[in-house]
């Protein structure tokens, strides 16, 4: 074997060695990032992974085109080599990022109408994918629909329940206001304070919680009804997707393990708002909120790195982006981006 040769076959089972390390042993460059000694080290061997892409398919070049001619410089044979695996490097995210840019502007192509503002006393069902939200519970924007009265009824329910009908395979609990009688039933209400909207202050002491205002229906000879239906046909339905749930197995940009897609698209968040009608449901608004990103050119692998927050093992992106319509902060009193009524409780002290 030509010394040049050698050369070539040592520095390749180095960079096996320490992209092997980097991918399979990452704890390596956390203990080298420790020291200050190590950093330098620890960053070379963090960039391992991505060059032995490179290098591997352009010795395997190499190592063709020296079979085919003995007579050329070794080293003009080597960068030949490598203008194919470069021209990958920096194709394959050219290529990529146009389809992750059509896939995202296909979620989006729909999307229609703005929060509407519902009139009052309205039967309201919330439909949510799976792992989100407790269907069985009347938290926070449950009690608020209600006791703001923006909603005469509220029933939340699984998304996937609802796809042959409105006829639920399992009974649901709908929560309203109604007269006081045997019905009463406030066991599945969950405890939720009063924001500083509903108080009007913002020092001590603590705020009471929303149910207090269950002292006011009652003077008005209502109360909290728990029941359990299996026909959900309400005046307006909700549809929430946020496909968050591993069930889904979709792409993350953070925790550990591998991420190798070339289309790095995080699960879309979509909401949706219907009114039903005499002649069915007719939509009012949808909104999607897509987050992804872009390939970094060249194509570069970087590993998985574990200390004070997790990243997985990826192909590096260049930037973070955010398409259609991300959700606002969080307002207490109102329903982000599904409606734009105020959920203000008010007659809270």
């Amino acid at each position: 074997m030509h010394a040049f040769d050698r050369r070539l076959l040592y520095s390749w089972l180095l960079l096996t060695l320490g992209a092997g390390c980097a991918l399979f042993m990452p704890v390596v460059i956390v203990l080298l990032m420790l020291t200050i000694i190590g950093i330098p080290l620890g960053w070379l061997i963090a960039l391992m992974p991505g060059a032995w892409l490179y290098l591997t398919p352009t010795l395997a070049i190499y190592a063709i085109l020296r079979r085919l001619s003995d007579r050329t410089p070794h080293l003009a044979m080597l960068a030949v080599a490598a203008i194919l695996p470069l021209a990958a490097g920096f194709g394959i995210p050219w290529w990529a990022n146009g389809i992750t840019e059509r896939r995202v502007q296909l979620l989006i192509a729909q999307d229609h109408g703005t929060p509407p503002i519902l009139r009052p006393n309205l039967s309201i069902t919330h439909a949510i994918d799976r792992g989100l939200g407790s269907p069985g519970k009347c938290s926070d924007t449950c009690q608020r629909l209600l006791f703001s009265r923006t909603a005469k009824s509220i029933t939340q329910v699984p998304l996937d329940e609802l796809s042959n009908g409105p006829e639920l395979p399992s009974p649901a609990h709908r929560f309203s206001l109604g007269s006081i009688g045997p019905e009463c039933n406030r066991a599945r209400l969950q405890m939720v304070y009063a924001s500083s909207a509903e108080t009007g202050r913002d020092v001590p002491p603590p705020p009471p919680p929303l149910w207090d205002k269950l002292d006011e229906f009652r003077r008005e000879g209502l109360c909290l009804h728990d029941e359990m239906v299996r026909d959900v046909r309400t005046d307006i339905l909700v549809v929430e997707r946020w496909n968050y749930d591993p069930a889904f197995r979709a792409f993350h940009f953070d925790g550990g393990g591998w991420r190798l897609s070339l289309n790095p698209i995080t699960p879309f968040k979509r909401r949706e708002v219907f009114r039903r009608t005499p002649a069915g449901l007719v939509r009012l608004m949808r909104r999607t909120e897509v987050r992804y990103a872009l390939l970094a050119e060249p194509l570069w692998l970087s590993p998985g790195f574990s200390f004070d927050t997790t990243t997985p093992t990826h192909w590096v992106w260049r930037d973070g982006r955010v398409a259609g319509s991300p959700l606002e902060t969080f307002e207490p009193t109102q329903w982000n981006g599904i409606i734009a009524n105020d959920l203000t409780v008010s007659g809270l002290r």
